[in-house]
């Protein structure tokens, strides 16, 4: 029971800071009764598992409210009794990759060894509801293995559907689930036992996985009672944008609604820890080795301006004078220098008013770029352009042009009340683009110019959607009409 839970029962992640759908996902492992638990069933006694299972599928399947199909790997029923579910190879690779059924059991050492993978593959497959929400796992670690998972932002969505779906098959004429009066549901791996339940979420912790791995993050879970895991599961690797997988780690003497409550509680409190961000360490543990480094890469790349004015800057009156909060920043404005060795600029602001705290550096960057000997100059602002050509009319025509040629004008501009693209977080980069939808809106209606808005930004977050989200192949239409840029 999760009526008691969050807001009237709704675990919605939005309340507690997230803006992107989670992949959530709610499983339980379950064994009948009358059968041996996989590790000692024989060949035979799989097919007979399967074929009771088969009249519970087919209970599902007629239910509106799951339909579906049976996926079989076993390649007979024994006895010449062929099997009406038996997927092909390709079909079962393809299951496997999307993650709906899972990978050869016979290549797990653990699972071997203890007989549970034995037969393989008679007695395995899964079925899977129609709106491919809902999936029963038969012949793994557990004779079952009944999951809910979907994309969105109610925990209690999928908690709530296992358990009507549990009442469901548990109400099928044939399936009782093994018990145990002290452990509560019997399951083979004793880690399994109680409730026999994995809630688990995918979450991206950039900034706690920032070193590759998940070491970080575990610290930081372990104390809330959560697990963390790859993308792929137990044993897998972490995804290239920092997400992981989170479950609560306790499955016995501990309650099912407690469970998920937990979990929802530990992503808060997880999140919380993520949007600190990396601790920075002390300019002076920093700042031997970025001026080593600059150095090294001096000798082979001398045109490295970021290199080259970085290193007398730190030693000047101003450099030494940073904080470490403002040095952190300034770190940031030359990192693309540092790990980009052959470029020839090598940085970028952060904030409008960086060329002012950092002027020692960027006046000598920006000089140098844009041949400025004297160090005296300032740029002026001009658009006006009548005293060129015919009084004003610059036509290509009167020097030799006999085609038209394609002509393009652009200049780069920021607005001063947000920081620039290499220090806004996605929260600023929403903020900016809502911004600008204000001057679009008075564009179009500008009969001028008129036009449409493209966006591709996935929400704004909060569950607030993006009226102007284009698909994928309109972006790479406007991508190859160069209306829009390449993926960064």
């Amino acid at each position: 029971d999760a009526s008691s839970l969050g807001d009237n029962g709704v675990l919605d992640v939005r309340k507690i800071g997230f803006q992107e759908e989670l992949s959530m996902r709610v499983r339980v492992g379950r064994n009948l009764k009358q059968y041996n638990l996989p590790g000692k069933m024989d060949q035979a006694e799989r097919i007979s598992f399967e074929k009771t299972m088969l009249k519970a599928f087919d209970s599902l399947i007629k239910n509106k409210d799951y339909g579906g199909t049976v996926y079989s790997l076993s390649p007979d029923f024994g006895k010449g009794e062929t099997n009406p579910n038996k997927i092909s190879d390709a079909k079962y690779q393809e299951l496997v990759d999307a993650h709906v059924l899972f990978k050869d059991m016979d290549a797990d050492p653990f699972l071997k060894s203890a007989g549970i993978s034995s037969d393989w593959p008679y007695g395995r497959g899964c079925w899977q509801s129609a709106d491919k929400q809902c999936i029963i796992w038969f012949g793994e670690e557990d004779q079952l293995r009944i999951m809910c998972m979907k994309k969105g932002y109610c925990l209690n969505e999928v908690f709530d559907r296992l358990n009507t779906m549990l009442k469901v098959v548990e109400g099928i004429e044939g399936i009782e689930f093994a018990t145990s009066d002290d452990y509560g549901y019997v399951t083979s791996c004793p880690s399994n036992l109680g409730t026999g339940m994995r809630a688990s979420v995918h979450v991206k912790i950039p900034n706690l996985t920032a070193d590759g791995t998940d070491k970080k993050a575990k610290v930081v879970c372990k104390p809330l009672g959560l697990s963390v895991r790859g993308t792929g599961g137990e044993h897998t690797p972490i995804g290239a944008d920092g997400t992981v997988d989170i479950s609560p780690s306790n499955r016995l003497f501990i309650k099912e609604s407690e469970i998920i409550a937990r979990l929802y509680e530990g992503i808060k409190l997880l999140m919380n820890e993520e949007n600190k961000g990396p601790s920075a360490p002390p300019k002076g543990e920093v700042i031997p080795g970025l001026v080593k480094k600059a150095k090294d890469i001096l000798t082979r790349f001398p045109d490295n301006r970021c290199c080259k004015y970085l290193i007398p800057y730190l030693d000047s009156a101003e450099g030494k004078a940073l904080s470490d909060e403002d040095f952190e920043v300034f770190r940031r404005c030359v990192q693309t220098g540092i790990d980009n060795e052959d470029s020839g600029l090598g940085c970028y602001a952060m904030q409008p008013d960086d060329y002012k705290k950092f002027g020692g550096f960027f006046n000598a960057v920006i000089r140098d770029y844009h041949g400025d000997e004297t160090g005296k100059k300032k740029h002026v602002t001009d658009w006006d352009a009548s005293s060129i050509g015919d009084n004003g009319v610059l036509d290509v025509r009167k020097i030799g042009f006999q085609e038209e040629l394609s002509m393009r004008v652009r200049v780069g501009r920021n607005l001063k009340q947000y920081n620039l693209p290499g220090k806004m977080d996605q929260a600023e980069r929403i903020s900016f683009e809502k911004t600008m939808l204000k001057a679009f809106d008075s564009l179009i209606k500008n009969k001028d110019y008129g036009g449409t808005v493209y966006s591709l930004s996935p929400d704004f977050g909060k569950g607030e959607t993006n009226p102007n989200k284009i698909s994928d192949a309109k972006y790479q239409e406007l991508v190859d009409a160069h209306v829009l840029f390449k993926d960064m």
